[in-house]
């Protein structure tokens, strides 16, 4: 009987309570980063403003009264459709290595955000170069599973498209198009629930395992395996319910962000319509600047309000996946002492499988 993976949801909240009292403001904020980059950069979404636009000046030399039927259009575009699409290059290139660097980090801080909650004492610098290379390490294995998943889906997409479907995608008809998103759909939906499922079990489970017995993620994996081969029903009891929590989770936090942005915006607002107004609403280069700062401010803001409200929320997610580990497996149990401290206050633990 899945026992376990039951109770350890009111052992979390106890354990989440214990950890976060009493407020400190310093705890929390430290607490506030490590969450910012393990939750995937707190909803990082970096707006980036096209408004350097490519200037090709006039007609090229020599033309000064080129008009229509003098020469190709297509010569006096090109220079500036090619500025266009280096620009875009450059800031596709910038958003995936930002990406890259904060996945990156956030490897690291996976372990960083364990440690915290196994020793109950929050710090990030020297936990951050102890794990660094376990954190890296875990990077790779995340990348590698994501890519190889994206081969994964581009090869069968290949198949059925072209041993399937047949002909070119670029003329297929109606028919074709349904009956290749038909097959795909499906095959989509495997490859994504397969790949969350194991990107998922190896932060909460195999790093903890990683953290313990410092291993290295393969050998981790090979270390949780019989654990998790014996003790399917609790895992799939967490499965089904760490889903059900996070989308509650992610509702509450979203709806306190929410409520949140919609008040730290209305000073930001004041602010930035006394100095639309008191320019007369002349959007000059100075105007734009100081709206822009005050845009990047306002977005910095809101950022740091979801770290802190994510806090809490993400204590416990993470508190319940050490209680099911330790609950299947004592060995592997990276919070006996929280764990002891809470059987001291209920004396009917679940069995251990």
């Amino acid at each position: 009987m899945a026992l376990a993976a039951l109770e350890a949801v009111t052992d979390a909240i106890e354990a989440t309570t214990d950890f976060l009292r009493p407020v400190d403001a310093g705890r929390w904020l430290r607490l506030a980063v490590v969450v910012f980059f393990v939750a995937g950069g707190g909803g990082l979404s970096l707006p980036f403003n096209a408004g350097t636009s490519a200037t090709g000046g006039g007609p090229p030399g020599g033309q000064p009264g080129a008009g229509p039927g003098t020469g190709p259009v297509s010569n006096v575009d090109l220079p500036a459709l090619a500025d266009v699409l280096v620009l875009v290059a450059a800031v596709v290139a910038a958003l995936v290595g930002l990406g890259l660097v904060v996945w990156a980090v956030g490897s690291v801080m996976e372990f960083v955000f364990v440690e915290a909650l196994r020793s109950e004492t929050v710090r990030i610098r020297r936990p951050f170069r102890r794990y660094l290379g376990a954190g890296l390490r875990l990077f790779g294995f995340r990348l590698g599973v994501s890519l190889l998943s994206l081969a994964a889906l581009g090869a069968v997409g290949a198949a059925v498209a072209f041993g399937v479907v047949g002909g070119s995608p670029l003329s297929w008809s109606g028919a074709q198009a349904f009956a290749f998103a038909a097959v795909m759909l499906p095959v989509l939906a495997v490859v994504v629930f397969v790949n969350g499922l194991v990107l998922g079990f190896t932060t909460v489970f195999v790093v903890p395992v990683m953290l313990v017995e410092d291993r290295g993620v393969l050998s981790a994996w090979r270390r949780f395996w019989p654990t998790l081969r014996g003790n399917l029903d609790e895992y799939a009891v967490y499965a089904v319910l760490g889903f059900l929590l996070s989308l509650g989770v992610g509702l509450a936090t979203g709806t306190i962000v929410g409520i949140g942005a919609v008040a730290v915006l209305i000073p930001f607002a004041i602010v930035g319509g006394i100095v639309f107004v008191a320019t007369g609403g002349a959007l000059t280069t100075p105007v734009l600047a100081v709206l822009g700062v005050l845009a990047l401010c306002y977005l910095a803001a809101v950022l740091t309000l979801a770290a802190l409200v994510a806090v809490p929320f993400q204590t416990f997610l993470r508190y319940y996946a050490l209680l099911v580990l330790g609950g299947t497996n004592e060995s592997l149990d990276p919070i006996p002492e929280v764990r002891a401290r809470i059987r001291e206050r209920d004396p009917t633990p679940p069995t251990a499988g």
